[in-house]
């Protein structure tokens, strides 16, 4: 049986719901919040309608249409998404024009919900992340040295984007996954994600890897907007 993947929106079709008992007692804000989360780790825009249909699929019990249940109700998530915000519950930021993004308090709830709820998975019983994703919540302090230069190239190879770069077709609409490979998020500062693109940079050059060097230094021209600021 070949590994199931959550690569487009069309794809959060494949995710199962979890278990109501799990998530009765769990505000709607929170469960978005799960959601946006996940939606982060596969690397999609966080656009109110996938938001939307991941959390139908997840959460049919709250997300479902009332009296069309197999629809996703897609006034329920907007309203989730907006008590989410600074002036509310300060999980998250964004709009439905640009799509959504959670802070650090988000991140937080999203890993304790995780912790709870377990990650998403497919009709086969595959689980389509990791029980606590690791790899959202940037460093604050130095490049740890236990880190081994092969694994973090490996890790950059692995990347849509380095599969975008290599075709030739990496582009501005590509932001998404720059937030990806360095694993930030809209609000992490610029000081922050520069640290983390010299630190794959260095990775790089240490493991001599010449052509994961081009690639980021190509990423750091592309996308120069990505390393000196951030809109909300």
């Amino acid at each position: 049986m070949s590994k199931i993947q959550i690569t487009h929106e069309h794809d959060l079709v494949k995710v199962v719901p979890k278990d109501a008992a799990l998530y009765g007692d769990i505000s709607l804000a929170a469960l978005t919040v799960y959601s946006l989360y996940w939606l982060h780790q596969w690397e999609l825009r966080r656009s109110i309608e996938a938001v939307a249909v991941l959390n139908w699929r997840l959460f049919p019990k709250k997300f479902g249409m009332v009296g069309f249940p197999e629809y996703p109700d897609a006034f329920r998530t907007n309203r989730s998404l907006l008590q989410g915000q600074p002036k509310y519950r300060n999980w998250l930021t964004g709009a439905a024009s640009k799509g959504f993004s959670l802070n650090d308090s988000g991140i937080r709830l999203a890993q304790e919900l995780i912790a709870k709820l377990g990650p998403p998975a497919a009709q086969s019983g595959q689980l389509l992340g990791q029980q606590l994703p690791t790899n959202l919540t940037p460093r604050a302090g130095g490049r740890a040295r236990s880190i081994e230069p092969e694994r973090e190239v490996q890790r950059a190879r692995g990347s849509k984007l380095f599969v975008k770069w290599q075709s030739g077709s990496m582009s501005e609409r590509d932001l998404i996954h720059v937030h990806s490979l360095l694993g930030i998020f809209d609000h992490t500062p610029p000081r922050i994600r520069q640290k983390l693109l010299n630190d794959l940079e260095r990775s790089a050059s240490d493991a001599k890897d010449d052509e994961v060097l081009q690639f980021l230094s190509d990423v750091r021209r592309s996308f120069p907007l990505a390393f000196t600021g951030w809109r909300e």
